[in-house]
């Protein structure tokens, strides 16, 4: 048994990889916490995995957190795994390749043996990230804009006068509240447009639209045609971890 580890900038899910069987299980906001403590609250009950595999954007100290807690509870060492220039069908365009966030590449390795077609992943979590695909597996590029959680603090944080509670949606907010939390989803539905167009245009034919995340459920409803997919960076990690172990034999 494998244990996946997808180590965000606020939340941490993690799932068992069991042969070629994943198995989503579990999922919390480690921001502002004590790792450990959380940690042994949820794998309280976990049996020893052969091997920790984890695809990480958070920062040196959390990962270094993270392995000392699985070698004292698992006796195991954490792998790490980094963004490489080309690995399981698709192809880094970063000239440094460990730039790019190991979680796009491994959300576009998911996206990429599910279905080999043109596409734009847009991923809304602490940021919202694009990310163009061909259908060969070469990666295009992509951009990287605040979240609409993330505009919305900046816009709250920044400004003397608005103080905006919760807002809900509206299609023409009349007061502070919703005006905010509209402009957010306006914003970033109107950069996922942009950048899908200009996909289109690089590609000559228009990609298919994938829409993951935290967040991406408040946007759905102003991108119809986005198809939503669920746990892609374990779903990639998961090819990662069953090729490394045919590459072991």
């Amino acid at each position: 048994m494998n244990l996946l580890i997808d180590f965000g900038n606020t939340r941490l899910k993690w799932a068992l990889l069991d042969g070629t069987r994943l198995q989503p299980r579990g999922v919390f906001a480690h921001v502002g916490k004590v790792l450990a403590t959380e940690l042994r609250r949820e794998w309280i009950d976990l049996a020893h995995p052969r091997h920790v595999w984890v695809a990480s954007v958070a920062s040196d100290a959390r990962e270094h957190e993270l392995a000392l807690f699985v070698r004292e509870r698992f006796g195991v060492r954490t792998e790490f795994v980094r963004s490489p220039a080309a690995a399981l069908g698709v192809r880094n365009a970063y000239a440094e390749p460990a730039r790019l966030g190991v979680d796009r590449f491994l959300a576009l390795v998911a996206l990429h043996a599910a279905q080999s077609r043109a596409q734009v992943l847009a991923s809304v979590g602490t940021a919202l990230t694009l990310d163009a695909l061909a259908a060969d597996g070469a990666h295009l590029g992509g951009v990287i804009v605040p979240s609409p959680a993330l505009m919305r603090q900046a816009v709250l944080g920044g400004t003397a006068r608005v103080g905006a509670g919760d807002g809900h949606w509206r299609d023409l907010p009349c007061n502070t509240a919703d005006a905010v939390y509209t402009g957010s989803l306006y914003a970033a539905a109107g950069a996922i447009d942009r950048f899908h167009m200009a996909a289109a245009r690089h590609l000559g034919s228009t990609p298919a639209l994938v829409l993951t995340g935290g967040g991406g459920g408040d946007l759905a409803p102003l991108l119809p045609q986005a198809e939503p997919a669920h746990d892609l960076v374990l779903h990639g990690l998961a090819r990662w971890a069953m090729n490394a172990a045919g590459a072991d034999g």
